[in-house]
């Protein structure tokens, strides 16, 4: 449904945001679109659509930074993998 996301045919003007999220957020964004947003949930569409959007530029500008920030290297203290938690 929402793998391979394009444009948005919405003419309404756009906002930039900055955003601070942490490596386990980052961690948990990429888990949740690897399922797909499985397990999500909200109630409308029009919501449901923005929020979707909004994980997937978080997740598409993390994989172009490649973890600029901290020079690539794993920091001390990262979340647990997710087959930790499952």
């Amino acid at each position: 449904m929402l793998e391979g996301h394009t444009e948005s045919h919405d003419k309404s003007p756009v906002m930039h945001y900055n955003v601070k999220v942490s490596q386990r957020d980052l961690d948990e964004i990429k888990h949740l679109i690897n399922r797909n947003f499985a397990g999500m949930s909200i109630a409308a569409w029009p919501g449901f659509k923005a929020i979707t959007e909004i994980l997937l530029q978080i997740n598409d500008q993390s994989d172009e930074l490649d973890n600029y920030d901290n020079d690539g290297a794993i920091p001390k203290h990262h979340a647990p993998e997710h087959e930790e938690l499952d």
